[in-house]
C-alpha cells in the first residue's frame, strides 16, 4: 500500500478514475431521479413520449402564439413562410377566436401525438389599441399542436424520442452501475487523502506550493472560480448553443469543479497530517495579531495600573464608584434628596479613604525599603493610627532585627575567612619544612626497601595537604572577593584550545577521548584570562579525576543570544546520588567513598571566579551524566 501512496503515476491514475467515477455517479444518480419523476419504472415507453412531448408541444405552442403577436401579427404571411421552411417535427394550426386559421404547418400529414391549446392574448401583456379594445372572447386563439407519427426531422423531438428508448431500455441497468460508481470513488477518495502528501523516497508528510497558500485564501479563490463558472453557464443558457454544446459545457465544467473539490480535499488532508492546519489561514493571523494587540493593551494598563502610586489608584477607584452611584442615583425619579445624601458623604468618606491610604503608602515604601536591603530606614509613624502604626512599629523592629543579623553573620564570615587564612599560613610554615626534609631524604641513598615505601608516602601525602591549604586559601579568597580582577579583552577560544593542550597527556593515560567543538570566527569576552584559566584547569582536572575510563568527554563552545556559552559534559565513574547544588558546596566530592584524591573545593572556586569576572556558572546532573556550563557577555 505504502508504495501506490507514494508513487505519482498511481496517484494520477486514482485522479482520473475519480473523475470518471464522480462523473458517473452524479450523471446516473440525476438519470435515476429523471427516471422515478416520469415513471419509467411504471409506465410504457409509449405513455412516456407522451408526456415529454406534450411538455415540449405546449412550450412551442406558446412560442408560436408570442412571435406572432409580438412580431409577425401584421404579416403573417412572412411568418408562415419562416414556419414552412424549417425542418422540424412540430406542426401547428393557429386560429383565432372564430376558428379561423391564420398560420398552419400542418396539412393533413400521420401524427403521433396532438394536442391542443388556448390563450388568451391580454396574458401576454400585449395592451394595444387591437387587443385590449376588444372584447376578451376576441382575444382567444387556439393552436392546434401535431407531433409527426414518422420523425423525420433532426429536432430536440427526435432527440427526445432517442434518448426517451435509450432511457427506457437501461432504466434497469443504471441502478447497479451508479452503485458501483459511488463505491469505486469513495475507494478512491480514501486512497487519494491516504496519498496527500507522500513522496516517493521520503517517509515525511512533503507539502507542496499549494499546500503553503493560506487554507481560506484557497477557499476563496475556489468561489470565486465557482461564482465565474455559474455566470459563464447563465450566458449560455441565453445564447442559440444547442443542446449537445450545453451538455459538453456541462461536463467540462462538472470535471474542472471535481478537479478543484479534490485538490481542496487533498491540501486539506495534507495540512492535518502537518498539523494545526489552522495557523495557516489569514484569519487566524488575524485573530492572532487581534489577540496579541489586545493582550499588549491589557498589559500596558495592568502595568500602568500596577505602576500608580497606591494614592493614584485609590483616586481612580473613587471617582469610578462615585460616577457609577451617581448614574444610579440619576435614574430615579426624585433624586435631589439622595444627592444631596451622596455629596455629604462623598465629602466625609473621600477624604477619610485618602488619610488612610497615605498611611499604607508609608508601610508600602517602608516594606519596599527593606525588601531593597535598606536596613537603616524607618517608617515614620507620628501620623499613624491604631493597627497601622502597630504595624509600622513592628516594620522598624524588623529592619533592626535584620541588621543585627546581617551584622552578625558578617562577622562571622569574617572570623572564618581570617581562621582559615591564619590556619593556612600557620600550616603552610611547618609543611614547607616536611616537604623540603622530605625531598633531601629522597635524595639520600636508602637501601631498606620499607623506609622508601614510606618517603613515598610521605612525599605524596605532603603534596596533597599543600594543594588542600592552597585551594582553601584561594577558596576563602575567591569567596569573599579578596583577589584582584583585571578583566580584558580575551579570547576564549585560544584559552580553551591551550587548555585542552595541556591536559592532553593526562587525558590519553586515563583513557578520555576529549572532542573539542568551537565556531571558526573568534569569540572574544572581558575576562582576566589568569583567573578564568584557574576555572578551565579545575574543570579539566575534575574531568581527568571522576571521568569513566574508556568514554569521551565533550567542551563546547556556542554563541547564544549575545552570550558565549562554555558546556563540558563528561560520564562519571561513580554513581552522583547527590544534587547539583551540593556538588557546589565546599567540601563536597561526587565520589561518597572519597577514595581519590581531591578537596572538594574546585567547583566552588570554579563558581566564585567566574562570578567575580561577571560570568555564571551552573551545575547540571542527569544520571551519570556531569555537566557543566559557563556563560560570560561577548563583545
Amino acid at each position: 500500500m505504502n508504495r501506490l501512496t507514494h508513487s505519482l503515476p498511481a496517484k494520477a491514475a486514482a485522479i482520473f478514475l475519480f473523475v470518471i467515477t464522480v462523473l458517473s455517479s452524479l450523471f446516473g444518480v440525476l438519470g435515476i431521479y429523471l427516471l422515478v419523476e416520469y415513471d419509467f419504472y411504471l409506465s410504457p415507453v409509449s405513455d412516456i413520449k407522451k408526456e415529454v412531448f406534450e411538455n415540449m408541444a405546449e412550450s412551442d405552442a406558446y412560442t408560436v402564439l408570442y412571435r406572432y403577436l409580438t412580431e409577425y401579427r401584421y404579416n403573417p404571411e412572412e411568418y408562415q413562410e419562416i414556419f414552412s421552411d424549417k425542418n422540424t417535427n412540430f406542426l401547428f394550426e393557429l386560429k383565432d377566436s372564430e376558428g379561423n386559421i391564420i398560420l398552419s404547418t400542418y396539412s393533413n400529414q400521420e401524427y403521433q401525438f396532438s394536442r391542443v391549446y388556448t390563450y388568451d392574448a391580454n396574458y401576454f401583456n400585449l395592451y394595444d389599441q387591437d387587443i385590449s379594445g376588444a372584447p376578451a372572447e376576441k382575444n382567444l386563439y387556439t393552436i392546434n399542436c401535431f407531433i409527426k407519427k414518422t420523425l423525420t426531422a433532426n429536432d430536440k423531438y427526435s432527440m427526445a424520442d432517442y434518448w426517451t428508448n435509450f432511457a427506457y431500455k437501461i432504466r434497469y441497468t443504471i441502478i447497479p452501475v451508479t452503485i458501483t460508481a459511488i463505491i469505486a470513488s469513495i475507494i478512491l477518495f480514501i486512497f487519494l487523502m491516504c496519498s496527500a502528501g507522500r513522496r516517493k523516497g521520503i517517509d515525511a508528510i512533503v507539502p507542496n506550493a499549494i499546500d503553503k497558500i493560506p487554507f481560506d485564501i484557497f477557499l476563496c479563490a475556489l468561489l470565486i472560480i465557482a461564482a465565474l463558472e455559474f455566470l459563464a453557464l447563465d450566458r449560455f443558457f441565453n445564447t442559440n448553443i444547442s443542446n449537445i454544446g450545453i451538455i459538453l459545457l456541462v461536463i467540462v465544467l462538472a470535471t474542472v469543479d471535481i478537479l478543484l473539490l479534490l485538490l481542496a480535499c487533498m491540501t486539506f488532508a495534507t495540512r492535518c497530517k502537518l498539523g494545526s492546519w489552522w495557523k495557516n489561514t489569514i484569519i487566524y493571523r488575524i485573530i492572532k495579531f487581534i489577540s496579541r494587540l489586545i493582550s499588549k493593551v491589557c498589559s500596558s494598563i495592568k502595568y500602568l495600573f500596577l505602576n500608580l502610586p497606591l494614592i493614584g489608584k485609590t483616586v481612580i477607584l473613587i471617582i469610578s464608584l462615585s460616577l457609577a452611584e451617581f448614574m444610579v442615583i440619576a435614574s430615579f425619579r426624585d433624586r435631589s434628596a439622595l444627592a444631596v445624601v451622596w455629596f455629604f458623604e462623598k465629602l466625609i468618606l473621600v477624604p477619610a479613604i485618602l488619610f488612610i491610604v497615605i498611611g499604607l503608602r508609608k508601610l508600602q515604601t517602608g516594606g519596599e525599603k527593606i525588601a531593597a536591603g535598606d536596613l537603616s530606614y524607618r517608617v515614620d509613624t507620628k501620623y499613624l493610627f491604631w493597627d497601622f502604626k502597630d504595624h509600622g512599629i513592628n516594620l522598624n523592629s524588623i529592619s533592626e532585627g535584620l541588621s543585627k543579623a546581617v551584622d552578625e553573620r558578617m562577622k562571622s564570615e569574617r572570623l572564618k575567612t581570617e581562621l582559615i587564612t591564619n590556619v593556612s599560613h600557620d600550616i603552610k610554615t611547618p609543611l614547607t619544612s616536611i616537604i623540603n626534609y622530605v625531598d633531601l631524604i629522597k635524595k639520600e641513598d636508602v637501601e631498606n626497601q620499607t623506609l622508601r615505601e614510606y618517603i613515598d608516602v610521605l612525599d605524596r601525602q605532603s603534596a596533597r595537604l599543600k594543594k588542600l591549604i592552597d585551594d582553601l586559601v584561594e577558596a576563602s579568597k575567591a569567596s569573599t572577593g579578596n583577589i584582584e580582577v583585571n578583566r580584558e579583552r580575551t579570547e576564549i577560544g585560544i584559552l580553551l584550545t591551550q587548555t585542552v593542550g595541556e591536559y592532553e597527556e593526562r587525558l590519553k593515560v586515563n583513557g578520555i577521548d576529549l572532542i573539542l567543538k568551537k565556531p571558526e570566527e573568534n569569540v572574544f569576552i572581558m575576562a582576566d584570562g589568569r583567573l578564568l584559566w584557574r576555572v578551565f584547569d579545575n574543570l579539566m582536572n575534575n574531568i581527568c579525576k571522576y571521568s569513566q575510563p574508556s568514554t569521551r568527554a565533550y567542551i563546547n563552545l556556542d554563541i547564544a543570544d549575545k552570550h558565549a556559552v562554555i558546556t563540558f559534559r563528561n560520564i562519571s565513574r561513580f554513581p552522583l546520588n547527590i544534587s547539583s547544588d551540593e556538588l557546589l558546596e565546599r567540601f563536597v566530592r561526587g565520589d561518597s567513598s572519597r577514595n581519590t584524591e581531591g578537596s572538594g573545593l574546585g567547583l566552588s572556586i570554579a563558581r566564585s571566579l567566574t562570578e567575580l569576572q561577571q560570568g555564571t556558572l551552573d551545575l547540571y546532573v542527569d544520571g551519570d551524566l556531569f555537566k557543566v556550563i559557563l556563560q560570560f557577555d561577548i563583545l
